[in-house]
């Protein structure tokens, strides 16, 4: 079973192994342990991760980056519409107000869901993992993970795109709840479960957005308290922040605007970030050069912490409100709160730290990684769900982000049955009277705390409600929030009292029978419906004075599982995009095929040829060399005219043409320098014998 955490950033991808004595970050084929978040589609095949990335500004019609807050939303959704200036490729809207994402693929239009680029991504995840660990040879198992605040369309639009890369996905886990795993699974001077908790803040600034949350910490225990967000200030909006300025001075020193030509806009994007990520560690000015930036020209500029930080006041005011926020939501004061973590790539920024120890009066801590700490916390949660590794006993409480509300009889009555803040993974029962078919609508309660414009998380029906008499039955439903964070309507069980004989010679106190099942779940209210019916489960006898013939009676409470039809608010044709992604795995693997072919002649044409100079020269005769170096040279040019594209077979069969006259050429060499070695070898023992021989024959 591979354990494995899988950390989906919008940026940056990272991923951490659970090996027997720790948690590894593996690296990529760049042998980078971060993999950009980038896919890329091209005439041939596609491109993922680094090699992806390297190729944005001359592909930039069909990659695909930002793409992360795009999963599970509508088109119209104004985060989505936040986000778009920052996707190269075009974005455009489905007939069901979907996102599309409109690349050329293999020389034809595509339009693809984010969450098949998602699915692109997580494959290439998944393949880097089992090139980099030996261990592995098929990762199916893993966690990922995904910021607290998504919600159950989002949840459920990830889990089919790594159902769409043929992952099994254990767990969904908070961002926020991975890292406080992280940092207290092994921590050794935690309170002791009943003393008062260590209340630690971690505060995630990351690229698209920031998250803030503060966890209670005691031995072998966490409980998430509360947690903030805001989608408006990360890495990315800081990199556009001066990306803008530098837009408007060279407007005014150069007379052309970045803006309108998308390649330099992308370009400046990118240098803006690099800018960013200098002057977190230096305070003098940064310079700014870009050749051939626009119209064949060189622009020129700089910025310096100071500046940068005046234009960037508001993001900051941003970070500091969403940390007041969190400690008011949560009902701390500052002087309660132990430590304060700081992750994520721009939490380097130095200003982060100043907001920090403004607010609390004590210094950020970064003892954790702040790029890798949300993938081995993934990890870590993979293994403890693993049933083949031993992990420290960790109980996780998390909360739940949002209300959640039910409706019935078309929205004319409502119950919350999960409030913000409850414990998650959590089970109630609601009781219903009914006498006929009927549909429960889940949503969240309170629209605006929610970033989302689908706030309708499903329907369910529960069917096949008997009452002959007319009457309303009682119908016990159990709702739950599960440990990915879905809301889902579990079973309906329908209890009906009948008249049953007394079983003789047995005498049996009357009882009410009930599933044993529902005994976690909590009972919430009942849910009537033209009025409770009298309770009638109490056990009476019926037994006529008449006569002792007649058997005595009792009544009886049965219960009988209901058919529940499920009509969530997202749903995935997983087979049709799993069929799709593995068409396209085929492409990209026949394309891999051909470049290694390729990539294997060229160097035995010019490995070949340097040796033939040098040491295989002596085995062979002048006019086989000069034969051979001709066709090495005639097989050079025809890779860079003729088979700069060619078939596959016709590089394999070019290559063994060539080794026809080669390998009897190297097996010559071979041949010699393993008879000059074993030549040395036996001349050393008979020098050893001869002198063994001289000791003993004085």
């Amino acid at each position: 079973m591979s354990v494995v955490g899988f950390d989906l950033g919008n940026l940056n991808c990272y991923i951490a192994v659970a090996k027997q004595g720790g948690i590894e970050v593996i690296t990529n084929d760049y042998s980078l342990h971060a993999t950009p978040s980038c896919v890329a589609y091209g005439t041939k095949n596609r491109a993922m991760g680094v090699s992806a990335r390297q190729k944005v500004n001359t592909n930039f019609k069909s990659t695909v980056i930002n793409f992360k807050q795009l999963i599970g939303r509508k088109f119209s959704d104004p985060i989505v519409q936040a986000v778009r200036p920052y996707v190269p490729c075009e974005m455009v809207q489905m007939p069901n107000d979907n996102v599309g994402l409109k690349v050329n693929y293999l020389g034809e239009s595509r339009i693809l869901a984010p969450e098949q680029v998602a699915a692109a991504l997580l494959v290439k995840l998944k393949q880097t993992t089992e090139h980099g660990v030996t261990e592995i040879k098929k990762v199916s198992d893993c966690v990922i993970s995904v910021p607290f605040y998504f919600t159950d369309v989002q949840r459920r639009s990830l889990l089919a795109a790594a159902s769409t890369a043929e992952l099994n996905c254990l767990r969904i886990v908070n961002e926020n709840t991975a890292v406080a795993i992280a940092y207290g699974i092994y921590k050794q001077d935690l309170p002791e479960e009943h003393d008062l908790s260590k209340l630690v803040v971690f505060l995630d600034v990351g690229h698209i957005a920031t998250q803030a949350s503060l966890v209670a910490f005691n031995k072998g225990k966490l409980t998430m308290l509360g947690a903030t967000y805001d989608l408006s200030v990360g890495g990315l909006h800081f990199d556009a922040l001066i990306r803008n300025y530098f837009r408007e001075a060279f407007l005014e020193k150069y007379r052309i605007d970045a803006a309108k030509n998308p390649r330099a806009w992308l370009r400046l994007l990118d240098e803006s970030e690099r800018l960013k990520k200098q002057m977190s560690a230096n305070s003098t000015p940064i310079p700014l050069n870009i050749e051939c930036f626009m119209d064949d020209k060189d622009v020129t500029g700089q910025m310096q912490r100071s500046e940068f930080e005046e234009m960037a006041t508001p993001l900051f005011g941003k970070i500091r409100e969403l940390l007041v926020r969190l400690l008011q939501e949560t009902g701390r004061k500052p002087e309660e709160i132990a430590e304060i973590e700081i992750i994520g790539g721009s939490s380097r920024i130095p200003m982060v730290r100043t907001i920090v120890n403004e607010i609390f009066g004590k210094d950020a801590k970064t003892t954790m990684n702040q790029d890798e700490a949300v993938a081995r916390g993934a990890a870590l949660q993979c293994a403890i769900l693993s049933p083949t590794f031993r992990v420290r006993e960790f109980n996780v409480k998390d909360n739940q982000p949002y209300d959640i509300e039910l409706s019935w009889d078309n929205g004319e009555a409502t119950n919350t049955v999960f409030s913000k803040g409850d414990e998650f993974p959590f089970s109630k029962v609601i009781t219903f009277f009914r006498k006929e078919p009927f549909q429960i609508d889940a949503q969240y309660a309170n629209s605006a705390s929610v970033p989302h414009t689908v706030h309708h998380i499903g329907s369910w029906k529960v069917n096949n409600i008997v009452a002959p008499d007319n009457e309303n039955r009682k119908v016990k439903v159990k709702v739950r929030v599960n440990p990915n964070g879905l809301f889902s309507i579990c079973n309906a069980t329908q209890y009906d009292t009948v008249v049953v004989p007394v079983e003789e010679p047995k005498e049996e106190a009357p009882a009410t029978e009930a599933p044993a099942t529902e005994a976690p779940a909590t009972e919430a209210p009942a849910a009537e419906a033209g009025g409770e019916q009298p309770n009638t489960e109490a056990a009476t006898d019926v037994t006529p004075m008449e006569t002792d013939s007649e058997p005595k009676l009792k009544t009886k409470v049965v219960a009988t599982e209901l058919p529940i039809q499920d009509m969530t608010a997202v749903s995935f044709n997983v087979n049709q995009l799993t069929q799709l992604e593995r068409e396209m795995q085929s492409v990209d693997l026949a394309e891999k095929r051909k470049e290694d072919a390729k990539n294997a002649l060229e160097e035995y044409v010019y490995d070949m040829r340097d040796k033939l100079s040098g040491a295989y020269s002596e085995f062979v005769d002048a006019q086989e060399l000069m034969s051979f170096k001709d066709a090495l040279t005639l097989t050079e040019d025809w890779l860079y005219d003729e088979g700069e594209d060619a078939p596959l077979p016709e590089y394999e069969s070019r290559l063994a043409e060539l080794k026809k006259t080669g390998d009897p050429i190297v097996e010559r060499y071979r041949e010699h320098e393993s008879r000059t070695e074993t030549i040395e070898e036996s001349a050393a023992v008979v020098e050893s014998v001869a002198a063994d021989v001289a000791d003993a024959c004085p």
